[in-house]
């Protein structure tokens, strides 16, 4: 993987989503980032500081030159405080590109490792629905829920899936559905599937071609 910078988002409401989750990750498993319960509390403190003064300007009721100012000296504040912690990411070799990615930080490395199948299944779920069609949601589930990345490597969701009379429990006997790249997606159905239940299991593919387990299988009564 070529050398590249910690990847800190220049628009504030990026950087808000950005910090929160480089401190959520940290804060639940600082030892995993090389960094000590000393180090994620500073973090937490950066992050709170800033997202209190950001709130402020977020609200037109709330939104001054003053509370302006103080949220720009706030993001300096926090953003020296979440670099330096970022580029030791970075340049640890005792973190795995998996959590570099995930908190938010790139892996600095000229040498390029080989990407493995993930060891976790997505979590995927129905988020809405509409008469013949649901809106599904994919996750990973090692990373904040704020967080809409794929894992590191993965290219896409495969979704198998099935309407049945039956209870399915086993992943392996639903058929292939399609391949998403995006979340949330929509799957359609024809009619006569109204009012059938639904069952459903997916697993990320990483662009060798490896995926990792399935995930649970869940159900939805289509509408």
């Amino acid at each position: 993987m070529p050398f590249v910078q910690p990847y800190i988002p220049s628009k504030q409401a990026d950087y808000d989503t950005w910090l929160a989750n480089f401190e959520a990750l940290i804060a639940a498993t600082p030892a995993a980032y090389g960094l000590t319960a000393g180090e994620a509390a500073s973090i937490t403190a950066a992050y709170a500081t800033w997202h209190a003064a950001y709130l402020l300007v977020t609200s037109p009721t709330t939104k001054t030159a003053t509370t302006v100012a103080a949220k720009d000296v706030e993001r300096l504040l926090s953003l020296a405080v979440a670099r330096v912690y970022a580029v030791q990411i970075s340049l640890n070799p005792g973190v795995t590109s998996y959590d570099k990615i995930a908190v938010g930080v790139n892996p600095r490395t000229s040498v390029p490792a080989p990407i493995a199948a993930p060891v976790t299944a997505p979590d995927v779920s129905v988020q809405s629905a509409i008469p013949l069609t649901l809106y599904m949601r994919f996750r990973d589930p090692m990373s904040s829920p704020k967080v809409k990345a794929k894992p590191y490597g993965v290219t896409r969701c495969q979704l198998f899936g099935m309407t049945s009379a039956t209870a399915i429990v086993d992943p392996l006997l639903l058929p292939w559905v399609l391949d998403a790249t995006k979340s949330p997606f929509d799957l359609s159905f024809d009619a006569a599937s109204a009012g059938k239940r639904f069952y459903y299991s997916g697993r990320w593919v990483v662009r060798t071609g490896l995926a990792s387990p399935f995930s649970a299988v869940g159900s939805f009564i289509v509408p």
